[in-house]
């Protein structure tokens, strides 16, 4: 039986969010060996709470398991990042045109205070302009969830939090590349204002165009 905290949550979920954390900060890159000396270290647990994280990760896309060299993390590819962005393009732009149609004032709000949040703090490190802030990271996240929150499908919902997730690391690859010149805060504001005229078609359309930019600025990169 797996081991639970007093929380209620389970030592590999807490296993699992720490290592793919670290996989989409580029603690750990693509191709790298993970080695559960070094998982349980982060981790603070022992191997088979990180056992089970892996064996999540790997069914989720994060890392492969391989018989010789056991677990590393998973290539970056174009034909993975064109795939995970036309599933999202349609999985989230669905979403979020639902949640235009159905939200009522709660959902307003959560849109509102959302974006407040991710704007209130800068986007990337002082110290390394070319990474992004955990914190902003979080409440990036939280801003997309709270977007599409409405849109009655506890499934679809579930979708779209794991594509958000297979697709973190492309993103963050691509502000390493974009070099300021993208205006991604006038593209949030864009969809909220959107979202909340009620415009769904207007809004759908935003986001796509929104993912469809991350994919752009990584073309290049994987056809050099």
């Amino acid at each position: 039986m797996e081991q639970k905290r007093t929380s209620g949550r389970t030592l590999a979920g807490d296993a699992y969010e720490a290592i793919r954390q670290a996989i989409g900060a580029g603690t750990f890159k693509p191709g790298d060996r993970l080695r559960f000396a070094d998982l349980q270290a982060l981790c603070n647990m022992s191997v088979t709470p990180v056992r089970e994280a892996l064996a999540r990760l790997t069914a989720e896309g994060f890392t492969v398991l391989d018989d010789h060299r056991g677990y590393t993390v998973a290539p970056l590819s174009l034909a993975e990042l064109r795939d995970v962005t036309a599933t999202r393009q349609l999985c989230e732009g669905e979403a979020l045109r639902l949640s235009v149609l159905n939200g009522d004032a709660d959902w307003e709000a959560r849109v509102v205070a959302a974006h407040h949040l991710m704007v209130r703090i800068p986007q990337v490190r002082e110290d390394l302009p070319s990474a992004m802030r955990e914190d902003w990271e979080a409440r990036h996240a939280a801003f997309h969830a709270a977007l599409v929150s409405a849109c009655g499908s506890p499934i679809l919902l579930e979708f779209c939090e794991k594509l958000f997730s297979r697709a973190d690391r492309y993103r963050r690859l691509s502000v390493s590349l974009d070099g300021g010149a993208r205006d991604v805060a006038g593209e949030h504001r864009r969809l909220m204002e959107l979202a909340l005229a009620r415009d769904a078609e207007g809004a759908a359309r935003a986001l796509r165009e929104h993912y469809g930019q991350t994919a752009a600025a990584l073309e290049g990169f994987f056809s050099a």
